[in-house]
């Protein structure tokens, strides 16, 4: 009988031995591993969204959402700009390793088909991720997170944020508007660092992106703010492309150009069109309109009678030698520039709260 019980003592012993080994076994498998862990993952976002569109904001929708994986899997994010190149091409060659996709939109062309393959729907639009079948394992690890991401509230106010029509124009006051944009936010926060009002910087933001953050010029400014490399570089910026970074490098580049504008000469309104005015055209090309005025004998510290000296800078043979640093200046541009922005933002300021 005490043989019996010895035995069934020890073969309880190795059964509990053999639940905890296979436990851990369990536990170490379903732990995701970060085989992303301190990588870069280059996305290209392949979807129009903007302002006139009904599906909102989608660029900004999947930025976000890849920027909440690659905290996950403790690596980093670099969103690639709207570019005339061969995404898919790109995708193979390894150039880049997430493309976003509207599958209803595009299928994968019949010549990459071997080479690549398709995530999970990422929402109910039918947008899609697509990498490289080399790069299956993260696939698997995009179709693990997402599974369950999806299913978070984090994810329902992401689609809330984004996907969701904005009033482009049509304010009234019996129907008033209570967002301009996902990133009323961050315009919020970052609009107290200039001292103005954050519906007059959404109006810039507007007036140079239409809120779109993926968007980038001939010229080669980028982002929602349209800032140039060089100045994120002045301003220790990583990622134009980034919508807090961006903003936070145009408000910067605007708190400069308040300095060299803040003169007892020049009241407060005249001062954001002076501001306005250099953000478009440059502080070089508007200290050459002052010039301009002085020499003529108009009013310097007034921007409507610098509209009015403009005109006369277009031609050559009207230049007076040697006064103007940058030469002749057509400005048609910069005078709409600021004339949109604040019309806009009247209207912002009548419609929505501040």
């Amino acid at each position: 009988m005490q043989r019996i019980a010895r035995f069934t003592i020890i073969l309880l012993f190795i059964l509990f031995i053999v639940i905890i080994a296979g436990g851990n076994k369990f536990r170490e498998e379903s732990t995701p591993a970060y085989f992303l862990e301190g990588d870069t993952l280059c996305v290209r976002i392949a979807i129009d969204g903007g302002l006139y569109i009904k599906e909102g904001h989608p660029t900004g929708f999947h930025h976000d959402l890849l920027k909440k994986f690659s905290t996950n899997e403790k690596c980093h994010l670099r969103l690639k700009p709207r570019e005339d190149v061969n995404l898919w091409e790109e995708l193979v060659i390894g150039e880049t390793d997430i493309l976003v996709i509207s599958a209803d939109d595009e299928i994968i062309p019949d010549q990459y088909a071997d080479s690549l393959i398709s995530s999970v729907e990422v929402n109910d639009a039918g947008h899609a991720w697509v990498v490289n079948k080399n790069n299956f394992k993260l696939l698997q690890q995009l179709n693990y997170w997402l599974t369950y991401f999806k299913q978070s509230k984090d994810y329902a106010a992401l689609k809330s944020k984004f996907l969701r029509p904005y009033r482009r124009s049509a304010f009234s006051i019996t129907t008033p508007a209570t967002h301009l944009s996902p990133y009323d936010d961050i315009i919020k926060r970052y609009s107290k660092t200039i001292g103005w009002d954050w519906r007059l910087l959404a109006s810039l933001i507007y007036q140079e992106s239409k809120f779109s953050m993926n968007t980038s010029s001939s010229r080669g400014a980028h982002g929602l703010m349209q800032i140039r490399q060089a100045t994120a570089d002045q301003f220790n910026i990583d990622d134009l492309f980034d919508p807090e970074q961006n903003i936070k490098a145009g408000t910067l580049l605007i708190k400069r150009l308040q300095r060299l504008y803040n003169k007892p000469q020049i009241d407060s309104v005249n001062q954001i069109k002076f501001v306005l005015a250099a953000y478009n055209a440059g502080e070089g090309r508007l200290d050459d309109i002052i010039k301009m005025a002085e020499h003529l004998g108009v009013e310097s510290n007034n921007w409507d009678s610098l509209k009015d000296v403009i005109p006369q800078m277009r031609k050559r043979e009207h230049l007076p030698a040697n006064l103007l640093r940058l030469g002749q200046f057509k400005g048609t541009e910069t005078i709409k520039f600021v004339d949109e922005i604040l019309e806009r933002y009247n209207t912002y300021a009548a419609f929505i709260k501040k």
